[in-house]
């Protein structure tokens, strides 16, 4: 019986997960809606349209601003017939790609036995995922840390780890996770597994780096010197630091503040919180990096859906929706909300006291475990 009822939810939570890319897909999948959508909403294209439009379209194989493995994925793309000249037939291809991406995301969760009603409150209904799955390329590395934090929990930690490495040559984010898994473990083992994470890494990254040295280092060196807020415009609090920092020749330094402010968030969860849960700690680095990037784009949030979906606590869904709503808005009216910075920034801040007070919950929940322990 329990069998058949778990059949019965797997089905669904397939049949969801196609039903609900579907309007993904049909929201972007030519220029007259798009330019619809543009006209009536004032929203965003999306990067995916971006890749295309600047660099496919122009007869450049890859996204420039993107790590090795994406840039090996267009460059697979670049070499079939036509699609850099129909954008129709390029979103197409695109939409089979990232339902599949989303259909193994499903069954990751349902292999980790993760209850029905959060897979799909957390992730496949959650508003971000409906607006933003096929908005940007985010979906490819959420795949590998998921798939990693399944093999963890098989025991399967070199795999899990290789996985890591496949998503941070995708895109950075993947590392911000890999030190809580590291440190999991006693320290040799961990040594062992950085060791693995280092060399799967470089055989995944060495050949572009061989062969095209200013286009594999290009991405990181503009990340590091051009991608932060400099405006009220832009989605993060750290424009403030720019503004206050750049009239005395320090408006670079941005970018380090932020990092500095993550690395030292990080620290005091890896030592005052360190006998966390490994998904509470996945859930708290997240947050953490949201509160602390210099560039919050509004989905940045699909990484901490994929770690609230797998978050073994209780998450208080009032906060979750002033988080997700405002997110929502932002990337929906994207050009009204820059064309009005004051209201962009009141979402903004939604989002902020969202994030702390999920961050609160969170650690909270910690401590009453460690209370009822005592008692």
């Amino acid at each position: 019986m329990n069998q058949r009822v778990n059949s019965r939810y797997s089905y669904l939570i397939v049949i969801i997960s196609i039903l609900g890319f579907i309007p993904q897909y049909l929201l972007r999948c030519n220029f007259d809606i798009l330019y619809w959508m543009y006209n009536h909403f004032s929203t965003y294209f999306g990067d995916i349209w971006y890749c295309w439009s600047n660099y496919l379209n122009h007869n450049f194989p890859y996204p420039s601003e993107y790590p090795a493995g994406i840039q090996l994925i267009f460059r697979g793309l670049f070499l079939i017939p036509e699609l850099k000249d129909n954008f129709a037939y390029y979103m197409a291809i695109m939409a089979v790609i990232f339902l599949i991406i989303t259909l193994l995301i499903s069954i990751i969760l349902l292999k980790l036995t993760i209850p029905t009603r959060k897979i799909l409150c957390f992730w496949l209904l959650a508003p971000s995922f409906l607006f933003y799955n096929f908005w940007n390329l985010d979906i490819f590395p959420i795949l590998t840390m998921l798939l990693a934090f399944y093999c963890w929990q098989r025991n399967d930690h070199f795999l899990a780890i290789i996985a890591l490495a496949l998503g941070t040559t995708l895109k950075v984010f993947p590392i911000f996770v890999l030190p809580v898994y590291l440190l999991s473990v006693d320290k040799k083992h961990g040594l062992r597994l950085l060791l693995i994470f280092v060399l799967s890494w470089l055989l995944m990254n060495l050949p572009l780096m061989i062969v095209n040295w200013d286009a594999w280092i290009f991405p990181y060196s503009w990340q590091i010197q051009n991608n932060y807020s400099r405006t009220i415009q832009d989605g993060s609090w750290t424009w403030l630091l720019y503004v206050l920092l750049n009239p005395l020749g320090y408006g670079g330094l941005v970018g380090k503040i932020s990092l500095i402010l993550f690395a030292s968030g990080y620290a005091i969860l890896m030592t005052k919180y360190r006998d966390l849960t490994l998904d509470t700690k996945i859930v708290v680095v997240m947050i953490m990096f949201l509160l602390t990037d210099r560039v919050y784009s509004p989905q940045y949030d699909l990484y901490l859906l994929s770690a609230l979906v797998l978050f073994s606590g209780k998450t208080k869904l009032y906060q979750f929706y002033l988080l997700e709503i405002p997110n929502l808005l932002q990337g929906l009216f994207l050009f009204f909300f820059k064309n009005h910075a004051i209201l962009l920034q009141l979402l903004l801040l939604c989002k902020y006291c969202a994030l702390i007070l999920m961050l609160i919950n969170v650690l909270q929940q910690k401590n009453e475990l460690s209370i009822a322990k005592i008692s």
